[in-house]
């Protein structure tokens, strides 16, 4: 198991640390809750890039007839892309047998950041949350949660879900050592482990993608523990486990 666990609320928040074996990104609205939903209806992989003209370029690489272009800016689908980042449009009929080329706000930014080291990089978020925890019981050495953010600042709800995670970690060992930064987290989920769907719902991002008619998303995203997948970041490329 794990030795110790820390949580970054932003990327920015550990650029300082020290390098952990295993890093775990957190982006619960939307793009890691889409990523494990793309993955369970059978893409072949998932590709983070920083930006939409990068996207593009790697597509016609692979070929668009075994690839997607997916992404958002501003919470909405990027113009010429196949998909936005919305889980729901990640159908099995959509998505099956496709590279998915993914560009996202703030998820895969942070997923690249974590890439840049030699860690074993996963993705969470509340739908996989168990699977991630199993992934960490069987990992050794630091491990850091990761959270996306939004823009830079905290998001609520990667704060929440990094929780999640600590809190089921604790339970399961008295040795693990953890910061203060992932006690304050599971000390966060703890307050709103038994209303997560309302408690997302009043999160700065969550509110906004509400009025842009993403209301469904959220009460999506806010499944706890639905999912066995756990994505894994190596190599240029997201696959499961």
């Amino acid at each position: 198991m794990i030795r110790t666990l820390d949580v970054g609320v932003t990327p920015a928040s550990v650029t300082s640390r020290k390098p952990a074996e295993t890093v775990v990104v957190i982006d619960v609205l939307r793009a890691t809750s889409t990523i494990v939903t793309a993955l369970e209806n059978g893409a072949a992989g998932i590709v983070p890039v920083r930006e939409a003209d990068e996207a593009i370029v790697v597509m016609r690489r692979l070929g668009h007839e075994r690839s997607l272009l997916c992404g958002e800016r501003d919470s909405r689908l990027i113009a010429g892309f196949d998909l936005d980042n919305s889980p729901a449009s990640y159908t099995r009929e959509r998505v099956e047998g496709k590279t998915l080329v993914f560009t996202t706000t703030n998820g895969t930014r942070a997923l690249l950041e974590a890439a840049r080291g030699n860690a074993t990089v996963y993705c969470a978020a509340l739908l996989n949350r168990e699977a991630i925890v199993e992934a960490l019981i069987a990992a050794e050495g630091d491990a850091l949660l990761l959270c996306a953010g939004n823009e830079g600042s905290l998001s609520f709800e990667d704060t929440l879900c990094a929780g999640a995670i600590v809190d089921a970690l604790v339970r399961r060992s008295k040795t693990l050592a953890i910061s203060d930064a992932a006690r304050a987290a599971a000390t966060v989920f703890s307050a709103n482990a038994k209303r997560l769907t309302t408690a997302i719902a009043g999160g700065t991002h969550a509110v906004a993608l509400v009025n842009k008619g993403f209301a469904a998303d959220v009460a999506a995203c806010a499944r706890l523990d639905v999912s066995r997948c756990v994505p894994l970041y190596a190599d240029g490329m997201i696959s499961p486990v």
